[in-house]
């Protein structure tokens, strides 16, 4: 089978290369070997951790990191890979806000995390002034979010130092049949039974609305109504359930990802796959790639588990893998391996040196990966492999946690690779 360009990896590098790549008019393949990371994850985007706007702190930091991938993106075009983004997330339905600095996204502990961008469904603190009084609850039941525990949590922030802060419990009857199971008690099984609701079945969004209205009648505190949920309501685009569940009850519903697996970044990942596919690529998912073959320093074609024989040929391909988590680096006592192309790959010698003594000192590991040209092109023996792009979490150079840049280079290097 013969493409123009084939992206080996199904996350948000992968994704954005992919979407780049169809827009333009190529025959473009994407093979992904299963879930994501996007399935763990928040569904926002961090650009750079800064307390102003990232984008006027990018120049200086790339000065100083001159391997980092952003360096070798370069600021005009990282700016257009996340324009291009939000517009590619527009069209399914998906939108996403941003301001001209970083906004705080509530986490489900009730911390707030700076990010550049986050869906609208998203509990986000703007520039507007906390409220007076907000309700953080859950469905009884469910144990992925526990209100009590974010209350406390957001209550010790300065924001919110004039705000009550409450917690509630919503009683859906139609839930019980998941307290035979309560390992089945998760978001996704709850956004299932809502997606089901068909005609001549009881109205589970409108009870939902009734006890949401009695909970907030019940707390005590006239003008209460800013409400925050747990992701669990869809696990398509979840918009035009939250405005119905608003017109119903009077008040302003936001919602907060949930412990793995996180609905809002599934979402994303179904948006941006449906885009590509419209685009007219071409997705394969449980296609875990295991080896290539070369031409001199160019790649002809990959294979996947299902035989050497049968070979994915292309012009170019992007390797966007994923780190350890998504089996994109592999760590054994001798090293760090990249297994699809033996790529060229940082590390240290002495194993006792790629963790910090504690938990959360810095981890040299968070570094390692492929190297990589400042084109992009991945080094295999020293030299560049032609054709073969590397992007996002399988690349060497930066550290998403420390930076909070985690997304940010997936979108930016992905978008790159592409070009």
């Amino acid at each position: 089978m013969k493409f123009d360009s084939i992206v080996i990896g199904g996350g948000m590098a992968g994704l954005s290369a992919a979407l780049r790549l169809a827009e333009a008019g190529q025959k473009t393949l994407l093979m992904a070997s299963g879930q994501s990371a996007l399935h763990f994850s928040s569904g926002s985007v961090d650009l750079l951790e800064s307390d102003g706007d990232p984008r006027a702190a990018l120049p200086a930091f790339m000065a100083a990191h001159p391997d980092h991938p952003y360096s070798k993106v370069g600021m005009q075009n990282i700016e257009g890979s996340l324009a291009d983004l939000q517009r590619h997330c527009a069209e399914e339905g998906l939108p996403l806000m941003r301001q001209e600095h970083n906004h705080q996204r509530l986490t489900p502990i009730g911390t707030l995390k700076s990010t550049w961008l986050s869906p609208d469904t998203c509990a986000c603190m703007t520039d507007a002034p906390a409220p007076d009084a907000i309700l953080l609850a859950t469905l009884e039941g469910f144990r992925d979010f526990h209100p009590a525990l974010a209350a406390a949590n957001l209550a010790t922030h300065a924001r919110f130092a004039h705000s009550r802060i409450l917690t509630g419990e919503i009683r859906l009857p139609q839930l019980a049949q998941f307290s035979r199971n309560p390992h089945e008690f998760r978001s996704a099984d709850i956004a299932r039974l809502f997606d089901k609701q068909g005609p001549g079945q009881q109205d589970l969004l409108a009870d939902l609305a009734r006890e949401i209205s009695r909970m907030v009648q019940g707390c005590g505190v006239p003008g209460c109504r800013h409400i925050v949920l747990p992701a669990c309501l869809s696990l398509g685009l979840v918009g035009p359930r939250l405005s119905e569940l608003e017109r119903r009850t009077g008040c302003t519903i936001k919602e907060v990802a949930t412990m793995p697996p996180s609905l809002i970044g599934m979402r994303m990942q179904e948006a941006l796959k449906r885009r590509f596919m419209a685009l007219g690529g071409t997705f394969l998912t449980s296609e875990r790639v295991l080896g290539a073959r070369y031409d001199g320093d160019k790649v002809i074609g990959v294979h996947s588990q299902h035989g050497e024989d049968q070979l994915f040929e292309a012009d170019h391909f992007v390797l966007a893998s994923g780190s350890f988590f998504s089996r994109g680096l592999e760590s054994r006592l001798g090293g760090i391996r990249e297994p699809i192309f033996d790529a060229d790959v940082l590390s240290l010698a002495e194993r006792d040196a790629w963790a910090g003594r504690r938990l959360f000192d810095h981890h040299p590991f968070m570094g390692f990966g492929v190297k990589t040209d400042d084109k992009l092109r991945v080094l295999r023996g020293g030299k560049p492999l032609a054709n073969l792009y590397g992007a996002g979490s399988v690349l060497a150079h930066y550290d998403p946690i420390k930076e909070g840049s985690g997304s940010g280079v997936a979108v930016a290097t992905g978008w790159q690779a592409a070009g």
